[in-house]
């Protein structure tokens, strides 16, 4: 369960108070106590505490002037890769929307020690649809593995209607590897789960994302086996079995 952040009333008299600067990156880990933002006060300044551990939103703009108890983030569970196995079973791959790549890739590689990651700019979609919608999302993602788990993290570029913005920051969702997209599908659509979106990764893969009860996220997303793909995930696998931590990303050679 997500905890909210809301200015604190630190002093008796205290209406109001500013946020001098977040103290931790957007979509870090942090820990319960961990210092999260400065806050001024009239006559002097605080950081501010966080009240659990998990994964930061900031929605609060540093150097704006804020009430007592109004919104300014909030704090979500942190996944790790035991949790995301024992959500998912023998699942091998999970998708997360993140704020922003860079912050999400360290803060993934320090609480579970995935990496290093591989990040592909402004991904292309070809035959792309997305419940009737043929727009097509800016996004970024980054791709590493966490022990067994591939962990694929997605940044949005834009407000365009898209199954990663219905899956909203922070939600893990579980991804499958199928040999036949079109049986895939019928399979799911046969256990009476709607398919929202259906599209072809630029590199050929096909892609399709189906509606998933709440308790296994907010969606399914189902990639067709693809001889690019299965390169991409053989060399990603041996980076990480090799990997000496010292860049927290990689190129494909």
């Amino acid at each position: 369960m997500a905890t909210t952040l809301r200015i604190p009333k630190a002093a008796v008299s205290m209406r109001e108070g500013t946020l001098v600067a977040w103290l931790v990156p957007n979509g870090a880990i942090v820990g319960e106590g961990d210092p999260l933002y400065t806050l001024e006060l009239e006559k002097s300044t605080m950081d501010v505490e966080s009240p659990a551990a998990g994964m930061i939103r900031q929605t609060g703009v540093a150097g704006t002037k804020y009430k007592v108890g109004e919104i300014i983030g909030e704090i979500g569970e942190a996944q790790s890769a035991a949790i995301v196995t024992a959500m998912f079973g023998s699942l091998q791959r999970v998708v997360q929307v993140v704020p922003e790549l860079e912050s999400a890739m360290q803060a993934w590689a320090t609480d579970t020690g995935a990496g290093p990651f591989f990040v592909f700019s402004k991904i292309a979609f070809t035959a792309y649809e997305h419940r009737g919608l043929t727009a097509l999302p800016s996004l970024s993602i980054a791709t590493g593995f966490s022990g067994e788990v591939l962990i694929e993290l997605v940044q949005l570029h834009d407000d365009t209607p898209s199954p990663w913005r219905e899956l909203g920051v922070g939600t893990l969702a579980p991804a499958l590897i199928v040999d036949d997209l079109d049986a895939a599908l019928a399979t799911q659509l046969e256990s009476g789960r709607a398919c929202i979106t259906r599209g072809t990764y630029g590199f050929g893969a096909r892609f399709a994302f189906v509606e998933t009860p709440a308790s296994t996220g907010r969606g399914l997303q189902l990639i067709e086996k693809h001889f690019v793909l299965t390169q991409l995930t053989s060399a990603m696998r041996e980076a990480s079995t090799d990997w000496d931590r010292t860049s927290l990303t990689a190129t494909l050679k």
